[in-house]
C-alpha cells in the first residue's frame, strides 16, 4: 500500500472509532433522496430523521417506525408519521411501495427466526432499486451490557439469504435480487490489558507500560464491533 493510501486507510478507520451513529447516519443518507419513501425501522426518538432535516433532505416521506409506546407519541411532535410497530409483524406498508429502509441497532434485538420473518417483510415493501441499509453491533465486550440485545449478526448472513444462495441453509432464500453496494465497520480500542499476557505479572506490567507508549505515539489496537451494510434490490 502506497503511503498516501496508507493515510487515507488511517483517517478511514479513525472516523469510524466511535460509538457516536452520525459517520453511520451520513452513509445511510448517500441512499437517500428528498423525494424517497423511507421507513426507519426502530427508530428511537427520531435521531436519524433529524439528521436527514439538517442535511437538507425533506423529511414528509420519512415514517418513524418504534416498538417503545412512549417514543411513538414522543415522535408524533417531530412528524405525523410516527407508528408503533413491533419486529417481525406485517408492515403496514404495500407491496413494493417503499424506496428506502434504515435499520440502526434493530435486528440484534432479533431471534433468528423472528429476523428471517423480518427479512422477508422488507423484501416485500421494497421496490425495484430501493436499498436496505443496515447499522449493527458485532459480538464485543459491551454487546450485553444492554438486556435488550439477543445476538449479533455479522455482514455475511445478508450475502446468504439475499445475494448469493447457498444451498445448505436451514431456511430458505429470501432473495437472489440484491447487491451489496457498501460495507463500512465500526472500531473498538482494546484496553491496555486486553490480548496480551504472560504468566509473569512484572512482564505484563511491562506489556502495559509498552502499550500505553506506543499509544501515545498513535498506535492503537483496533477490533471491529459494528458495521453498516447498504444492499440493493436490483
Amino acid at each position: 500500500m502506497h503511503l498516501d493510501g496508507f493515510y487515507q486507510y488511517s483517517k478511514f478507520k479513525k472516523k469510524y472509532l466511535t460509538l457516536n451513529r452520525e459517520p453511520f447516519f451520513e452513509i445511510a443518507g448517500k441512499y437517500i433522496g428528498s423525494s424517497d419513501k423511507v421507513l426507519d425501522i426502530g427508530s428511537g426518538e427520531g435521531e436519524f430523521l433529524f439528521y436527514l432535516s439538517k442535511r437538507g433532505i425533506k423529511t414528509e416521506n420519512i415514517y418513524l417506525l418504534d416498538a417503545n409506546q412512549k417514543t411513538v407519541e414522543q415522535n408524533k411532535n417531530h412528524t405525523p408519521n410516527s407508528i408503533f410497530y413491533l419486529a417481525p409483524e406485517r408492515l403496514p406498508f404495500e407491496d413494493a411501495s417503499i424506496d428506502a429502509i434504515h435499520l440502526s441497532h434493530l435486528i440484534d434485538n432479533l431471534n433468528s427466526n423472528d429476523l428471517y420473518a423480518f427479512l422477508h417483510e422488507m423484501n416485500r415493501v421494497l421496490k425495484s432499486g430501493g436499498h436496505i441499509i443496515i447499522s449493527t453491533p458485532l459480538l464485543w465486550p459491551m454487546f450485553y451490557n444492554d438486556i435488550s440485545h439477543t445476538r449479533p449478526y455479522n455482514p455475511y448472513i445478508f450475502y446468504k439469504y439475499f445475494v448469493h444462495v447457498h444451498k445448505s441453509l436451514r431456511f430458505d432464500k429470501v432473495s437472489d435480487g440484491y447487491e451489496i453496494e457498501e460495507l463500512v465497520y465500526r472500531y473498538y480500542e482494546t484496553p491496555l490489558d486486553e490480548g496480551w499476557s504472560s504468566s509473569l505479572p512484572p512482564l505484563d506490567y511491562l506489556i502495559i507500560i509498552l502499550r500505553k507508549i506506543l499509544r501515545k505515539l498513535g498506535f492503537k489496537r483496533l477490533q471491529k464491533n459494528g458495521y453498516t451494510l447498504s444492499l440493493k434490490k436490483k
